[in-house]
């Protein structure tokens, strides 16, 4: 039986995103085990009495029924190196996997921090997270990501970012990108420079 996971931001005690965290988790439940009772994800998460007002990763894993739930303290890692990658065209991820091996031996072969994953030459996401490009006046996230993560998707509902294709020749055309996740918030992550993808 495939295991799944949900990672959510927790941080002054507040859960991030909570309503995109519940949907993505219910379609996943829905699609994978159609007989599965409905589970509010809020009921279940019980804080820590020792927990303070710093950042944690809520590390939920599930399949039919709930596994663990574990809070992880977590601090944003900035990244030194970071290059394009192609993957296999056949790699599909539209759920949200606990086993990601295949991405974990691409991290090992590369070499690098991060991946930008290239699948038919379309830009798609990085290894942990979705990806914003800057072109001087708009954040566009690429339309043909691997999985459409929590961030991603609030921040498409509140027009902070736009959605489009983006190929490799169109890297050209931007000035920098940045990494985003349920940990990570546009206005958190790490910018970097256009040019180490060029």
């Amino acid at each position: 039986m495939f295991q799944f996971i949900e990672s959510i931001c927790c941080e002054n005690k507040q859960l991030r995103n909570l309503g995109f965290h519940q949907a993505r988790f219910d379609r996943t439940r829905h699609d994978n085990f159609s007989d599965s009772q409905p589970i509010v994800l809020e009921n279940i998460i019980q804080f820590p009495a020792d927990l303070t007002n710093e950042k944690y990763k809520v590390r939920i894993v599930y399949d039919r029924e709930i596994q663990s739930i574990e809070f992880q303290p977590y601090t944003i890692k900035e990244i030194n190196s970071i290059r394009l990658y192609e993957i296999d065209p056949k790699i599909n991820y539209t759920y949200k996997y606990l086993d990601r091996w295949f991405f974990d031996e691409y991290l090992k072969e590369s070499q690098t921090d991060d991946l930008v994953l290239v699948k038919s030459n379309y830009i798609t996401d990085g290894i942990y997270s979705n990806l914003v490009f800057f072109d001087g006046e708009n954040w566009i996230t690429p339309r043909s990501v691997l999985l459409k993560g929590t961030m991603r998707e609030a921040l498409l509902q509140t027009g902070k970012i736009v959605e489009k294709n983006i190929k490799v020749s169109d890297l050209i055309n931007f000035k920098s990108f940045k990494r985003i996740n349920a940990m990570m918030n546009l206005d958190e992550s790490q910018e970097l420079d256009i040019n180490t993808l060029l």
